[in-house]
């Protein structure tokens, strides 16, 4: 019976279970202490949601090159990340109102957030620059704003050069964080 359900609800699919592999990874990698602590990100639930857009917006923008497979997958990521959020306000005693109500800002947010990403990674003009996004959003302070950009600029790198089975697999390269 529960074979039937998953084949109807689609929670058997296989980017669904790559997704869960790929948020995993980049949960566990955001949640890192490196990127915390002092005139770094603020270790709130405000900036950790900074460290993972960095994340999942660098995959996403990834994925955007591998066609159909790639935007399928790139919708089960966020799928899985929004019922991650679900989870951690339902957790914190929020009723279905008020875990509605606060999710919609999340997403809002993601989704500015990837699309100021994409514009970063295309070249975009000065103000969408990804040093300019994360000192505005990520970084306490402006002098350690170019340390995110490099960590950001060499996930792009490494996570570009692998392919898609990698990165559906969930082996992402995440490079080295140092201030």
């Amino acid at each position: 019976m529960l074979n039937i359900l998953s084949r109807i609800t689609g929670s058997n699919r296989a980017e669904k279970k790559d997704a869960k592999r790929i948020y995993a990874k980049t949960m566990a990698q955001s949640r890192l202490p490196e990127f915390y602590g002092d005139n770094l990100c603020e270790d709130t639930t405000d900036g950790r949601m900074e460290i993972l857009c960095l994340h999942i917006s660098t995959i996403m923008y990834v994925l955007r090159g591998h066609g159909d497979t790639g935007a399928k997958l790139t919708q089960a990521i966020y799928d899985v990340m929004i019922d991650d959020f679900d989870v951690a306000l339902r957790e914190e005693g929020l009723a279905d109102t008020g875990v509605s109500r606060r999710i919609k800002p999340l997403a809002k947010m993601f989704f500015a957030r990837a699309k100021q990403y994409a514009n970063a990674f295309d070249g975009g003009d000065n103000d969408d620059s990804l040093e300019a996004i994360i000192a505005k959003h990520v970084c306490k302070n402006i002098e350690h704003s170019s340390d995110f950009t490099l960590y950001g600029k060499n996930f792009l790198e490494n996570v570009s050069k692998q392919d898609l089975g990698d990165i559906a697999s969930g082996n992402l390269s995440f490079p080295k964080f140092s201030k």
